[in-house]
């Protein structure tokens, strides 16, 4: 739940987590569980009043947690049709994505129209959230965009490196320098010729999974487990 959160404080679940706590958990009263804000804050907190639809907690105490590395990668992922990019989206954040931007890529298979934008977004968040709870994720990532691939290179810098998977690119190096980096994940239909060019004028580092190509739906866990492992999941 949003927000920073003090003892005592009694707070009342939305329909779907009420309905998670008390008929997929089958919480009852009394019963402890831990709710985040997804900023990092942690609370120990008492089920005062399960009910299916409002059931409401009391908050006990604030855990304290680790602040991040900084370093965990983060991804900007070409947009997707449907569940397609649900599950993208999803996979991104069980695997430890700082950041998500979504890419409006030349291939990319939808467009989202002004009036549909904050809607999906709203949607996504709701599918982060999700993930968040279900791997025991305290940080949401933050979902930004959409943007173009141009605009999307513009985020790199020094402090931040970029990183492709195509066929033509390098083996994965076992190991890697921990440093933040943005993974760019392609559309279905994969980069266009001038997105290529773009990655080549940028020098962004290049790497290849042998001579499979997966669904664009899939590289991002992969991409991500894969970097991650590289640098020793720092």
């Amino acid at each position: 739940m949003p927000g920073e959160h003090t003892a005592g404080q009694v707070l009342q679940l939305d329909a779907e987590r009420s309905n998670y706590a008390c008929k997929a958990l089958r919480l009852a009263d009394g019963d402890a569980l831990d709710i985040f804000n997804g900023v990092g804050g942690l609370y120990r907190c008492e089920l005062v009043e399960a009910h299916q639809r409002r059931a409401k907690v009391r908050v006990d105490e604030a855990v304290p947690v680790p602040s991040p590395s900084g370093l965990a990668p983060s991804v900007a992922i070409g947009l997707l049709k449907g569940q397609a990019m649900d599950r993208a989206i999803q996979q991104a954040t069980e695997l430890g994505s700082k950041d998500i931007w979504l890419l409006q890529a030349q291939r990319s298979n939808v467009s989202l129209k002004d009036g549909r934008i904050e809607q999906k977004l709203e949607h996504w968040r709701r599918i982060i959230a999700s993930a968040c709870e279900q791997c025991g994720q305290l940080w949401m990532p933050n979902l930004q965009g959409p943007i173009s691939v141009s605009q999307s290179l513009e985020l790199v810098c020094d402090d931040l490196e970029g990183v492709v998977f195509d066929l033509d690119g390098k083996v994965l190096p076992a190991t890697r320098e921990p440093k933040p980096r943005l993974i760019f994940i392609g559309p279905e239909g994969g980069w266009s010729d001038e997105e290529r060019a773009s990655f080549q004028r940028h020098q962004i580092t290049t790497y290849r999974l042998g001579s499979t190509v997966l669904r664009a739906e899939t590289m991002p866990a992969v991409a991500l487990a894969l970097i991650q492992q590289a640098q020793n999941w720092a």
